[in-house]
């Protein structure tokens, strides 16, 4: 099966499910607007440890899909946000209710389609990844307008927040197609460091103001600290003002929150990040590379355009 007919039925999957039940057609619609990163990345892991049968992957992509999906039904309301992937978002469309309410059916579709076509311990994976995600935003909540994130505290929330969903494909991937628990337990590793290296280079295009289909310092205006302003903040002591200016005022200083976004130019700051991308690069393959027939030629194109990707 090509990559795009495996998409194709992803989509239709979720689509299906969700339709089962009265649900407004634009919502269901968010379906077809994503890149659908996740579900590739179990397709090309698939296809990268040379398993054929990926229609077995389907419901889980599809699963994983859905709940990324809620994850951004509910962010969006906590960030208040109102425009994602060039179009409004739900709880722009329909109020804050109905967003939270669609993300919860979301999750529990995606919980539904775990249980009804896999085994009891790839439906816990996914449970304690959901979990995981849960606490880690209630952890970057308690954070939110508090220039005292640590690199720990950061690394821990994007584990929870990103690594987890893809940890937890990962290794279903591997329980699916009956890999042994030493292989199981270096797809789970891969796909936290997968993850890290997607939320680390979405921080670092947040910060640096590439495209990325939202503002500039969206994260850091919302009084959230990532990687690259808790690097930033320790080489600049102005820009550490800065930061604790705007966040005393809880977002109400436009000053300086203008005045910060004209100190960002360490390009030092883009190589320091890089380098930790580079590093978790090595550890992936390094992980990978002990699964049993795995090719890393089919997954490193997509390593490489997770890692260098610009929006």
């Amino acid at each position: 099966m090509q990559e795009r007919e495996f998409l194709n039925k992803v989509r239709e999957t979720a689509i299906k499910l969700l339709r089962s039940k009265e649900v407004f057609e634009d919502i269901i619609d968010e379906i077809n607007g994503g890149k659908m990163i996740r579900p590739k990345t179990i397709y090309t892991l698939s296809s990268s440890i040379r398993e054929e049968e990926t229609e077995r992957l389907i419901p889980l992509a599809a699963s994983t899909e859905l709940v990324h999906i809620a994850s951004l039904f509910h962010d969006d309301v906590i960030d208040n946000g109102t425009i994602r992937r060039d179009r409004p978002t739900i709880n722009a469309r329909h109020g804050n209710l109905i967003s939270i309410l669609a993300g919860d059916y979301f999750y529990s579709s995606a919980s539904r389609l775990v249980l009804e076509n896999y085994d009891s311990e790839v439906a816990k994976i996914y449970s304690y990844a959901v979990s995981y995600m849960t606490l880690m935003e209630l952890r970057q909540a308690s954070f939110r307008w508090n220039t005292g994130l640590g690199e720990g505290d950061y690394f821990e929330i994007i584990r929870g927040k990103t690594g987890a969903l893809f940890s937890a494909a990962f290794e279903s991937v591997g329980i699916i197609f009956r890999k042994n628990e030493s292989e199981r337990l270096h797809l789970r590793e891969a796909g936290m460091l997968f993850g890290e290296i997607f939320q680390l280079t979405d921080d670092l295009l947040d910060f640096t103001g590439r495209e990325t289909g939202k503002s500039r310092l969206k994260d850091l205006s919302e009084g959230d600290i990532t990687l690259p302003a808790i690097l930033l903040m320790k080489k600049n002591a102005g820009f550490r003002e800065l930061v604790s200016e705007y966040f005393a005022s809880r977002g109400e200083n436009h000053t300086a929150i203008n005045e910060i976004e004209k100190t960002i130019c360490d390009e030092s700051l883009t190589k320091e990040v890089n380098e930790i991308i580079e590093k978790n690069r090595k550890e992936i393959g390094a992980h990978l590379r002990l699964v049993s027939s795995f090719s890393e030629d089919i997954f490193a194109p997509l390593l490489e355009s997770v890692s260098a990707r610009k929006k």
